[in-house]
């Protein structure tokens, strides 16, 4: 039966290929016509895994006039136009060159590359240098075939990124400054070649104003943002819905679902990525995954394919060096300006970084005015594992997958002692310098020293001075607020760890949400549940009962959940000594429950607690699907 479908052209980057063997495709060839009229000199920045090496490829054959490819496409109609002209095409793939060791690698790649491109159209390389022999062939192609050139140039960035990502032992300051440089002499040629060239088409996944493109090309139109061509990489929904409906029919049938029952599913995962603040896209290579896994296996859980699609080095690297938590970006206004110029990925802020790496798209509050959000379920589960990744040994890596799984089972069922558990072999995992980063006192400094607390709270401290009792009494507030302070840096780590757990088994999280009586710590969404969880920061296990029951009674009291059918209110204590949760109360339909945590105090039997039930919460680690 599902031999009757075209195959999915999952890692398709060639179009003759997925036209010759009657791959499924999405038409986009309607946009390109429109690129040559939106400019002479186009860009165009999409995140990895988004067909760009796709779009060039189909470029390359629209304008090289092979109209056979092209049957039943959009683009034909316009190819057999008398107006229509065929162009040679100088095509580069600049990933090829790309992670050169020195300079002379480097030229010599990309002479390679240029050599191939010089063979294509029957003339010869010359120049003492790649940027020269750059030009060279532009001019000679031009007099060759008496056509100006259609030049096309693929992950025009890789050379960069790819020195950018290496690991800090290897990572050369030096030769990353040299290569920027001859990349940058070798883009300058396209300026002083235009004469010669009809149109030009380059596109990566970063916009470095450094490497000449920008600053050279002064009339280099970039669509990355325009709303005209907001579709032209991506799937949107109504494309889903029209190219795929066969195969979601089979996998809803193998699922016993409906089909908008199936597709909602998926659109929660992986649509959500959007250039222009408005239109919503799917990554192609997410959705062709998960379909074709789907077909094979109906059992496939809903898997994150585009992180693992490619290295992530560069992420693990800056979070390395940036004290980042997964929540933080969550509803950031930014302007147009940030946008289009977000700034070099290797020097841009944290937000500019993410934005470009893919992990932050746009919504669109107002013409010159966006918010930055996580695309979808894929990608904050994605970045989430990345942030626990950070803070747990390289060891425990291969435990966060399977865990996310685990806790989604936990969070389905309502089974509050599991999802304990889970939480609790989580903290076990983090290495002890993340807990003193976020919980330790400062050490003491010098007379005058300014003691960096929290949110940019400055308290200064003064040992020498003043030993009278109004100077005393005031030094102890300051100890007091210090101390508060802390508490409040240390509950928002063990928040964000909590956070980003929840968000890798797909659940909706929001932090710190605003009701009507106060704000709840975390309120995390599963479908027909709802759990509404208040954080207590204690000193050690002693107090983690009456914390617990402190909290739960906050959450009662303040009517948090109440606007959820059927919420499930979990009051956690977490003990700085312990570094971990210490003791835990829940609420759903029934009376209020205490969750036993093993390795821990022993919950209180008296004092007006009697009357809860107990349950237990088991860390140990579970046996159960591996990870896909």
């Amino acid at each position: 039966m599902h031999q009757e479908l075209p195959s999915l052209p999952v890692g398709e980057s060639d179009f003759q290929n997925l036209r010759q063997e009657q791959q499924l495709y999405v038409d986009k060839t309607a946009y390109l016509p429109m690129l040559r009229k939106a400019g002479k000199f186009v860009f165009c920045s999409r995140p990895r895994r988004f067909g760009k090496s796709l779009t060039v490829s189909a470029l390359d054959a629209f304008h090289s006039g092979r109209t056979e490819l092209f049957q039943g496409l959009a683009a034909r109609e316009h190819m057999e136009s008398p107006l229509f002209v065929p162009r040679p095409v100088i095509r580069l793939d600049m990933s090829g060159p790309a992670d050169s060791d020195s300079k002379a690698l480097l030229e010599e790649e990309i002479m390679d590359l240029l050599g191939k491109n010089a063979k294509r159209h029957g003339v010869s390389v010359r120049g003492s240098s790649s940027a020269k022999a750059f030009s060279s062939l532009i001019e000679d192609v031009h007099e060759a075939t008496g056509q100006t050139v259609v030049l096309l140039i693929d992950e025009y960035d890789a050379p960069i990124i790819k020195l950018i990502e290496r690991e800090p032992l290897v990572y050369d300051e030096h030769l990353l400054a040299v290569t920027r440089k001859a990349i940058r002499a070798f883009y300058s040629k396209i300026k002083f070649a235009a004469a010669h060239i009809d149109f030009a088409f380059i596109t990566g996944v970063t916009k470095f104003s450094g490497m000449g493109l920008f600053s050279l090309l002064n009339n280099l139109t970039d669509i990355s943002l325009r709303r005209k061509f907001g579709s032209f990489m991506g799937y949107t929904q109504e494309e889903v819905e029209s190219y795929f409906r066969p195969f979601l029919k089979i996998i809803s049938n193998e699922l016993g679902k409906g089909e908008n029952e199936v597709l909602a599913e998926i659109r929660e995962y992986y649509d959500g990525f959007s250039f222009d603040g408005t239109t919503r896209l799917y990554n192609p290579f997410s959705l062709l995954s998960f379909l074709g896994d789907m077909l094979d296996f109906p059992e496939t859980e809903f898997t994150n394919y585009w992180m693992k699609s490619g290295s992530n080095t560069l992420v693990r690297k800056f979070l390395k060096d940036e004290a980042l938590t997964a929540e933080q970006f969550q509803g950031m206004v930014v302007n147009r300006q940030f946008a289009s110029d977000p700034g070099e990925i290797d020097k841009t802020s944290p937000a500019g970084f993410l934005y470009q790496a893919g992990y932050l798209t746009l919504r669109a509050t107002s013409d010159n005015q966006y918010t930055l959000d996580y695309p979808n379920s894929e990608v904050r589960s994605a970045f989430s594992t990345l942030f626990l990744e950070n803070i747990v040994p390289s060891s425990f890596w291969n435990s966060i997958s399977g865990l996310g799984l685990e806790l989604r089972r936990h969070l389905s069922k309502g089974d509050v002692p599991g999802i304990v558990g889970d939480m609790y072999r989580l903290f076990v995992g983090i290495i002890y310098t993340d807990h003193l980063d976020a919980t330790r006192k400062p050490r003491g400094g010098n007379k005058g020293e300014g003691v960096q607390a929290s949110a940019g709270t400055e308290v200064a401290v003064d040992e020498d001075k003043d030993k009278d009792k109004d100077k005393d009494k005031e030094r102890k507030q300051v100890a007091a607020l210090v101390e508060k302070l802390l508490e409040q840096r240390g509950e928002s780590f063990y928040r964000s760890v909590l956070h980003a757990a929840l968000w890798t088994a797909g659940a909706k999280v929001t932090a710190e949400k605003r009701e009507n009586l106060g704000r709840l710590d975390l309120e995390v969404d599963c479908g027909a549940l709802t759990y509404v969880i208040e954080l207590k920061i204690v000193k050690n296990a002693r107090g983690g009962s009456a914390a617990a029951k402190a909290g739960m009674a906050q959450m009662l009291g303040k009517g948090y959940g109440l606007s959820s059918l059927r919420p499930i209110r979990v009051s956690l204590a977490i003990g700085k000594a312990e570094r971990n949760i210490v003791a835990c109360r829940f609420k759903g339909d029934g009376e209020e429950t205490v969750v036993k945590i093993r390795g821990s105090e022993k919950p209180a039997s008296s004092h007006g607690d009697s009357r809860a039930k107990r349950a237990t919460a088991s860390p140990k680690p579970r046996t159960g699907p591996k990870p896909k």
